[in-house]
């Protein structure tokens, strides 16, 4: 049985900004979706303190990440099942 992660603010920061260790390397092979909502947020994400790169974010802005991809995941979510009622 697979480590299915709940989709909450700092389970996504924890992933996203942990460090890289065999247990996150695995939380990432369970949890696919969510890891790939991480990498489209990353690639647009502006840090609302203005950090540059991520080792300098405060915790703020690791939230503000965290709640982009979970905005990410909810709006997916929704373009899905609106493909689906339409067939």
């Amino acid at each position: 049985m697979g480590l299915v992660m709940k989709v909450t603010v700092e389970n996504i920061a924890r992933l996203w900004f942990g460090a890289d260790t065999p247990i996150r390397q695995y939380k990432i092979a369970m949890n696919p979706q969510l890891w790939t909502a991480c990498q489209r947020v990353n690639q647009v994400f502006i840090a609302p303190s203005g950090a540059l790169n991520r080792e300098q974010y405060r915790k703020s802005d690791k939230s503000a990440f965290a709640r982009a991809v979970q905005e990410e995941l909810e709006s997916r979510k929704l373009l899905v099942e609106d493909i689906y009622e339409l067939v």
